[in-house]
């Protein structure tokens, strides 16, 4: 699995918003697995998509959502007169993707790959003419309780795991709410990088997902009723980041948050990993430069104030991860947004 990892930034750029339009070096997107959900609403063309052995069929108007750590490809349908949807698994030997796999462009400074052939030629690939919307995104970067991001992980991957087919949207599937629309709205804030576009896309994507959720309860998918009738782990773990949103400028260590669950901490560490697809140490130390950054953005406040009021031991322990996850100080990321920072307090 290992030779096929996608890298993704998630402490950086949690998330990637783009359309993608086919052409003789970018397609077909060879399988590959990352730790970001990844949805596709294809707008032109046809195509074969695949997740572990599940293979369904798209038409312009369909959707589809690849569960995070589930290798996947993208592929011109040969036959564009199949029905969209789910219609039947096909092992590795039947994927011809898979044969093209060992070619693909290498990333080797994060031991990884880029999902598209490195010698790709137009006799490798039949030409095509394809468009589709594409959001690769770490829960994390909703501005939205972490109640509903734990919910929608889980029962995505619930979802999936009770039938493949529920991770696919065909076009007259998705009533009451336009995706394609959602989709390119949260791609034009990304784009446009405006005062307040992440807490824009941000709301795009959570009402995308928000309307996913209620299709899934609709078909009886339900990840919370499915936990109450099959109590396993602990309550606690699942309010766990709530505890760190809500003391997150107190002393936080791993150790003591694995108590407050009743588990141990190796245990804990795994399952949070799982569960948020980063570290429960990551995760304190991304909460806490959030709040940085918010300070630095709204505030006149030094940065000995703030470093006491987010967390950090001191003003040189915030500088040197504040530099680690941004690549440069805080004094210089707030020069940076100052004519931001005017507008705002006009």
């Amino acid at each position: 699995m290992r030779n096929l990892f996608e890298y993704t930034d998630g402490l950086n750029h949690p998330m990637e918003a783009f359309f993608h339009i086919t052409n003789d070096h970018n397609f077909p997107i060879l399988p590959h697995w990352h730790y970001f959900i990844e949805i596709i609403y294809l707008t032109k063309g046809h195509i074969e998509a695949t997740c572990d052995q599940a293979v369904y069929v798209l038409h312009p108007g369909d959707m589809i959502i690849f569960c995070p750590q589930k290798i996947h490809s993208v592929d011109v349908l040969s036959d564009p007169a199949l029905p969209s949807g789910y219609y039947k698994e096909k092992s590795t030997d039947e994927c011809r993707l898979y044969d093209q796999a060992s070619k693909a462009l290498t990333n080797p400074k994060h031991n990884a790959i880029y999902p598209i052939l490195c010698d790709q030629t137009i006799a490798q690939t039949p030409q095509t003419d394809i468009h589709y919307e594409v959001l690769k995104f770490d829960l994390n970067f909703l501005q939205t309780g972490n109640q509903f991001k734990t919910s929608f992980s889980r029962t995505l991957l619930y979802a999936f795991e009770q039938d493949p087919a529920n991770i696919f949207f065909c076009k007259d599937r998705m009533t009451g709410f336009d995706a394609g629309d959602l989709i390119a709205s949260c791609i034009h804030e990304m784009r446009k990088h405006q005062y307040g576009y992440d807490v824009m896309a941000s709301s795009y994507t959570t009402a995308l997902l928000t309307n996913i959720m209620r299709l899934w309860k609709k078909n009886g998918i339900d990840w919370n009723h499915h936990k109450t009738q099959n109590a396993s782990g602990s309550q606690a773990f699942d309010e766990i980041t709530q505890y760190i949103d809500s003391h997150y400028n107190e002393p936080l260590q791993v150790q003591d948050l694995a108590n407050r669950c009743n588990m141990s901490y190796s245990y804990f560490a795994k399952l949070f990993r799982q569960t948020y697809n980063q570290s429960c140490k990551e995760y304190i130390e991304f909460i806490r430069i959030s709040k940085v950054m918010d300070l630095l953005y709204f505030t006149d406040y030094d940065l000995t104030y703030i470093s006491q009021e987010t967390g950090f031991a001191d003003c040189s322990h915030l500088i040197r991860t504040f530099r680690k996850r941004k690549g440069i100080t805080p004094k210089q990321w707030r020069k940076q947004n100052t004519q931001a920072s005017k507008y705002i307090n006009l």
